[in-house]
């Protein structure tokens, strides 16, 4: 048997965690006792699995088939572990969303959203490095947003018509620019409220629901964004060719 199981950094923030950790000790287990409980042969494997767990609080289904067996735990109870944990991550999940809607109503202004005829961009990799941000979102003048209507409708024609001759009618990785949308109304969870707009700067229609751009990102594994954006301050250069690749 293995040295008996102690918490490491970040291991008891949920509880299944916590229950995992105390109850691996009250039966003497060590790791490699419960990796091979969870019936895992590769016991490196197993170990960065356990500690996965222990960290994120998502059980594998690998585990929970034989958590309550490699524990020797009555089911019943260990369900209600499990469904506090749920409610933590979820809460968890929620506080995430809600700081980030925070963060989005502190710096939001009106602005054109440029329609492509991707939405995935291809090559993503393009998209990662300049930023979506930076390439379907169009900033629009002071006087676009707190003059008259005529100086507003003046202004945001203008400027749909220039970044539409300056990109050539084409968004690098999201191919031929389809329209535009004058995002007007704060929204809420990806979603906010604007006015479409064809590319010759004419409203195409009445107020509609607006999902927010995703941002493209590039790493080496899912989560890693340290060369995200790594081009953002690179001018973009649209090549015109007969068709878009």
């Amino acid at each position: 048997m293995s040295s008996i199981i102690q918490a490491r950094f970040g291991e008891d923030a949920y509880p299944i965690g916590r229950f995992v950790l105390d109850r691996a000790k009250a039966l003497e287990f060590g790791r490699t006792d419960l990796v091979r409980r969870f019936g895992y042969s590769d016991l490196n494997s197993g170990q960065r699995a356990l500690t996965e767990f222990l960290m994120t609080g998502v059980v594998p289904l690998f585990f929970e088939k034989k958590l309550a067996e490699a524990l020797e735990m009555d089911q019943d109870f260990l369900d209600t572990v499990l469904l506090a944990t749920a409610r933590q991550l979820h809460d968890e999940a929620r506080a995430q969303i809600l700081a980030r809607e925070d963060a989005y109503r502190s710096t939001f202004r009106p602005h054109l959203q440029v329609q492509t005829e991707r939405r995935i961009p291809s090559p993503i990799f393009i998209a990662a490095l300049l930023t979506t941000k930076r390439l379907r979102i169009v900033q629009l003048p002071d006087e676009a947003i707190s003059g008259d209507e005529d100086t507003q409708d003046r202004l945001i024609r203008a400027t749909i018509i220039e970044h539409y001759r300056e990109r050539a009618g084409h968004v690098p990785a999201f191919g031929r620019i389809t329209g535009y949308v004058l995002v007007l109304l704060l929204g809420y969870d990806s979603v906010d409220f604007g006015l479409p707009f064809n590319v010759m700067g004419e409203q195409a229609g009445a107020m509609q629901k607006v999902k927010r751009l995703p941002e493209a990102t590039l790493g080496r594994k899912r989560g890693d964004t340290r060369l995200t954006g790594l081009l953002k301050n690179t001018p973009i250069t649209v090549i015109r060719s007969g068709h878009d690749d």
